[in-house]
């Protein structure tokens, strides 16, 4: 072969290489642009569902609305990839969450794909599970964990029951697990983290065995979870969504796989009092002086005070 042949071979093959090269560029551009899209969408409906999470009932004693809030993430979520009112891609969409979570202060739930039979066609469809416990055992003691210092201890040779704050039951008690903060508050974290990572992997398993009956070809699994996230869900009532498998481009080479956190704390930790003064109304900080004797009903919003028409008190200036 001649040499200017020889340089011709490799200048082609030199031209082949670099366009491949450059067509994988451009894609990993549009998959970089794509993921930060993605991540904004899924972080959006994640705060707008935390946002409903803990509500106010008529008492205003605040409870865990997880219907209210898994419903407002699913409608921002649609909005969010432009799917809003179109059912059919709706429901493709719901197929990249294989289950959802809510902490709770005492348990938490997951919300689960099932296989359902309707009008003789098998579908897809999403149920909550019971309430699940943060329950740790061993030979002697059963433990039931809460989100704070609150716990229900048995112990199984007495039978007995102890049911109140860990440091006021260990006096009561000859349980090691509660003698030592350090070692009960890494008992407490370990036990919930388990618990919920062992029955999240149950549900993404069942998942995964239904899948392909519904075209489904992709694995979902459960990613490790930074030991920040964990925290935060320890720590407070909050929202877990795992959104795995959705395609970037129709041929599905690469996918787009997040797990997002969401705290409630947020939306309802500040609340306000609302007092009368000379036929006019102040909302004022629970701590402030005019109402440590009486709070009254609570607000969690200075939107709400101002509707009562209240206004902001000018001592502890919420």
């Amino acid at each position: 072969m001649k040499l200017s042949d020889l340089c011709l071979v490799f200048f082609i093959i030199e031209l082949i290489v670099f366009t491949m090269l450059d067509i994988r560029f451009q894609h990993l551009e549009a998959m970089a642009e794509k993921t930060g899209a993605y991540n904004t969408a899924l972080d959006n409906a994640v705060d707008d569902g935390c946002f409903y999470l803990v509500e106010a009932d008529s008492s205003r004693k605040l409870y865990t609305n997880k219907e209210k809030a898994v419903e407002q993430f699913f409608s921002s979520l649609y909005a969010n990839f432009g799917v809003m009112g179109q059912s059919f891609q709706e429901e493709q969409l719901n197929r990249y969450i294989p289950v959802m979570l809510v902490t709770d202060r005492d348990g938490y739930y997951i919300y689960y794909t099932i296989d359902i039979l309707s009008g003789g066609e098998k579908k897809l469809d999403k149920r909550w599970s019971e309430k699940l416990h943060y329950v740790y055992e061993d030979d002697r003691y059963v433990i039931k964990y809460t989100m704070g210092a609150e716990i229900i201890l048995f112990e199984k040779e007495s039978m007995e029951i102890w049911e109140g704050d860990y440091r006021d039951i260990r006096v009561l008690t000859e349980c090691s697990l509660l003698k030592d903060d350090e070692v009960f508050e890494r008992i407490r974290r370990k036990t919930i983290t388990q618990s919920i990572s062992k029955n999240m992997n149950l549900y993404i398993n069942y998942y995964n065995s239904i899948a392909s009956d519904f075209g489904i070809t992709y694995e979902f699994w459960l990613p490790e979870i930074d030991r920040t996230d964990w925290d935060r869900t320890i720590d407070d009532v909050s929202l877990f969504v795992l959104f795995q498998g959705y395609p970037y481009n129709a041929a599905a080479l690469d996918t787009y796989n997040r797990y997002v956190f969401g705290g409630a704390r947020i939306s309802k930790s500040k609340v306000f009092c609302i007092t009368g003064k000379l036929g006019k109304k102040y909302y004022h900080r629970e701590n402030c002086e005019e109402v440590l004797t009486n709070k009254g009903i609570v607000y969690y919003t200075k939107e709400e005070c101002a509707k009562e028409g209240a206004f902001p008190c000018d001592k502890c200036i919420p």
